[in-house]
């Protein structure tokens, strides 16, 4: 229902701490976006290899007190785990990250919800620079990206509503969980009293 976050940046305004590098463009998408009014699109060019492709100055922001970073992302290429990672860092351009964030793989032309820990938050004291980076090669193929909605949330203070057990039901034969309608974009936490057969 609820969760203690602070938004780190809401990415619907260009990611633009410095010029974009060299077989990298940037825009605002305001017609592909999952929150607010728009998203960061970045062209990834199939010459470029590995490294920062954008990143954005915000207000220093105290995290340490903070467990995840959740975000929406999207890539035209499917990636592997690690492939992309975000960064965040108490210096400008992300020169020295204090975290490295890796995206789990992404389906390609999916927006997906990403949820990952932080690394070492008591370390994370004043943030200043957010940035996308590419840490493995996406080899020939150009792409694209968006990013969404980057905010870091605790954990603990997650309030749960217990959905209405007329709104689902698990078809057995299937072993699938179905809803009668669509949830909202929110996270499900499942449990159970024993094992499933």
């Amino acid at each position: 229902a609820s969760v203690v976050s602070t938004e780190i940046h809401n990415a619907t305004t260009e990611w633009d701490e410095a010029a974009a590098p060299s077989d990298i463009t940037r825009a605002r998408d305001t017609k592909d976006y999952k929150l607010a009014s728009g998203s960061n699109k970045f062209s990834i060019a199939a010459a470029f290899t590995t490294g920062l492709v954008s990143s954005k100055a915000i207000s220093s922001l105290n995290l340490s007190g903070y467990d995840y970073v959740e975000f929406w992302i999207k890539s035209t290429v499917a990636t592997g785990a690690t492939t992309l990672t975000l960064l965040l860092d108490d210096t400008t351009l992300c020169v020295s990250a204090l975290e490295t964030l890796a995206i789990p793989a992404l389906v390609a032309d999916t927006w997906t919800f990403v949820r990952v820990a932080l690394a070492n938050p008591e370390l994370d004291t004043a943030i200043i620079s957010v940035g996308l980076n590419v840490a493995v090669d996406y080899g020939a193929t150009a792409g694209y990206v968006w990013i969404n909605g980057v905010k870091a949330v605790k954990d603990e203070t997650a309030v749960w509503n217990k959905m209405d057990s007329n709104s689902w039901h698990i078809d057995e034969e299937t072993r699938d969980l179905v809803f009668r309608s669509a949830p909202d974009y929110k996270l499900l936490k499942l449990t159970g009293g024993d094992k499933p057969l």
